[in-house]
């Protein structure tokens, strides 16, 4: 979640200043799933303190009203903006489940879309590798394998675990792919 709460910290300010407990807001109201409901105030706080210490974001303002806490307003920095584009395209890079994406998708304007769309393509050959790995190792073969391996559980166990991987794969695969339809149409 670090590098997509990251993402999501420096795409918001890099459309205007604002505070960690807005962006908050603005995460959950956003991508309202299980694991961005998770996020802390703490861990929120700390990462807007480590982005403060790789100076890619500053300090701007202090916004003080009669009966409530301080409010420090941030700002991205010139860094801050270089570092968005390198970490939107390391997420594509190494791409392991369409839902480490989303945040990346939310600010593709800060991207150049023809490098994304070919990390996109380089991440469905991967999951394509993926899946015929996986339709090629017979179950038998691969429980062979492993048989010293694994000590518990059963052959049937492993054929739904490898079931569910591969439906998972599937639906991975099928995301990036209407995902690189959509970055086409955009073009």
């Amino acid at each position: 979640m670090s590098l997509s709460l990251e993402i999501f910290i420096l795409g918001i300010l890099s459309e205007g200043h604002s505070h960690p407990y807005e962006i908050k807001k603005t995460i959950l109201k956003n991508l309202s799933d299980e694991e961005n409901l998770k996020i802390k105030d703490g861990t929120l706080y700390y990462r807007f303190d480590t982005l403060l210490k790789k100076e890619l974001i500053q300090k701007v303002e202090v916004v003080r009203e009669a009966n409530r806490p301080d409010k420090t307003m941030y700002a991205i920095t010139d860094k801050g903006r270089e570092v968005l584009k390198e970490d939107i395209y390391k997420s594509f890079k190494n791409f392991s489940n369409i839902k480490t994406v989303y945040s990346s998708i939310l600010f593709l304007k800060h991207v150049d879309l023809q490098i994304v769309m070919f990390l996109v393509q380089e991440a469905i050959e991967k999951v394509k590798k993926q899946r015929e790995q996986l339709i090629n190792e017979s179950a038998a073969e691969w429980w062979e394998s492993r048989e010293t391996e694994i000590d518990y559980g059963k052959k049937e166990d492993y054929h739904f675990v490898k079931n569910h991987f591969n439906e998972t794969i599937d639906f991975n695969l099928a995301g990036l792919e209407k995902f690189l339809a959509f970055l086409k149409q955009k073009q």
